[in-house]
């Protein structure tokens, strides 16, 4: 997979402009905002210094840097070219995947599928998924009804899957997290699927020990989506997993190299920390996934422990009226470039169609004579009038800008909420 060169656009934080002093940095409410951002500040710091090399936040922020550059030094050794081989072996001799794991394994795969994949990748024919296998999910409960529903999709003796082109998989997504019931539960599942596939392709996925340079013994290995166990499972899907560990070594380096108040994840972490609730409207549902994720990574932390009257609550801004009126304090997650288009189910002309010379991927421009608003300007109309709202009532509120949805987008924010969410565990444990 080719690194596209200059194509990064770096994610944005905008606090509100219209806040009132009485609620903004500096004001009454926010007395301790800038001397929590040098708190902050000084546990950065301790990173750059060193101090702490054995700790979260120096292993998390080191990890896609030490991958790339282990694959730049030993290509044909790498973990990644060993990540690429599986997954292009799967790719050739499969047409179904199954990732056998846990419910913090499988929520990682969930979360590149919805945010990088179409939103209706099992129903895509091959040549529309780009020749990648479809994909399901096995092992994260003890529910008989899901795993005899899978038994039975899988099952040879049913008169679809008799003529299959191509065998099925099973990746096992392994972890020393995993608990003895879960284990069980996923071994059996193994021997039952490995009875049922005539040409069963197989591979279990390990992670690395905890005294490897490339672990975080700190954090399961599965909540880690720039371990094994996230990009593998990326890596089948055909995402770009060395875009994604680029855009995690730039949110690294924006960390590193932007001290106090002009840091955006120290200031996205101090105005959490200071304000009354962690809600996030959720403007691209293809992030909803990404959530579940973030709050499986806090939880882990010990977040939930160290302010249990703040967990995380993601809204869907065009259901919750909440939005407008009864919510102090506010952050949203906002994608400024799409990645569909609106197309009708009737065909237009290819010489009516006007296509957007600057875009990667193809992508259809208004004609001059349209009127019909598509759906992205109609939630960017409702985006703004609920910002606006909040500024005319004085309630506080962040916006974290994405450029697009591409892997180069995904992988810094995901950086991004490893790294706040490690710098608030810090922080609790600092107070």
């Amino acid at each position: 997979m080719k690194l596209r060169q200059n194509k990064l656009t770096p994610l944005v934080l905008q606090e509100n402009p219209g806040l009132p002093s009485s609620v903004s940095p500096g004001g009454s409410n926010f007395k301790d905002f800038d001397a929590l951002i040098d708190r902050l500040d000084r546990i950065r710091e301790q990173w750059l210094q060193k101090e702490i090399q054995t700790g979260q936040i120096y292993d998390s922020l080191r990890l896609p840097e030490n991958l790339l550059l282990e694959y730049s030094q030993s290509r044909k050794t790498s973990r990644i070219s060993e990540l690429f081989a599986q997954a292009n072996l799967l790719q050739s001799n499969t047409d179904r995947v199954i990732f056998l794991g846990t419910h913090d394994s499988h929520v990682i795969v969930r979360t590149f599928l919805q945010a990088c994949c179409d939103p209706h990748w099992n129903e895509l024919t091959r040549g529309e998924r780009g020749s990648k296998p479809r994909v399901y999910f096995a092992g994260d409960s003890l529910d008989n009804d899901s795993a005899q529903g899978l038994m039975h999709l899988f099952c040879p003796d049913r008169p679809e899957n008799r003529n299959e082109s191509f065998p099925w998989g099973v990746v096992w997504l392994k972890s020393c997290d995993t608990q003895d019931q879960q284990t069980i539960s996923q071994k059996h599942l193994k021997q039952h699927l490995q009875k049922a596939g005539n040409e069963l392709f197989y591979y279990e996925c390990l992670p690395k020990t905890s005294s490897d340079p490339l672990a975080i013994p700190q954090i399961p290995s599965v909540l880690l989506p720039f371990s094994p166990l996230g990009l593998l499972p990326a890596a089948i899907l055909g995402i770009n997993i060395m875009e994604l560990l680029a855009g995690a070594c730039a949110t690294t380096k924006l960390f590193t190299s932007t001290a106090g108040n002009l840091n955006p994840i120290l200031r996205w972490v101090a105005w959490h920390q200071m304000a009354e609730n962690r809600t996030v409207a959720l403007w691209n549902q293809s992030l909803l996934e990404g959530s579940k994720w973030l709050c499986q990574l806090t939880n882990r932390l010990g977040l939930h422990r160290a302010t249990p009257h703040k967990p995380w609550i993601f809204l869907r801004p065009l259901q919750e009226p909440l939005l407008e009126k009864d919510l102090d304090f506010c952050s949203h997650f906002w994608i400024d470039q799409p990645r569909f288009d609106d197309l009708g189910c009737e065909p237009e002309a290819i010489d009516q169609v006007a296509w957007d010379p600057n875009s990667e991927r193809p992508r259809k421009l208004h004609r001059d004579n349209s009127t019909t608003p598509t759906y992205h300007e109609l939630a960017k109309s409702s985006f703004e009038r609920i910002q606006k709202t909040q500024s005319d009532q004085g309630r506080a509120g962040l916006t974290l800008r994405f450029p697009d949805l591409g892997e180069l987008s995904l992988g810094q924010w995901m950086q991004w909420m490893i790294i706040a969410s490690i710098l608030e565990a810090e922080l609790m444990q600092d107070t």
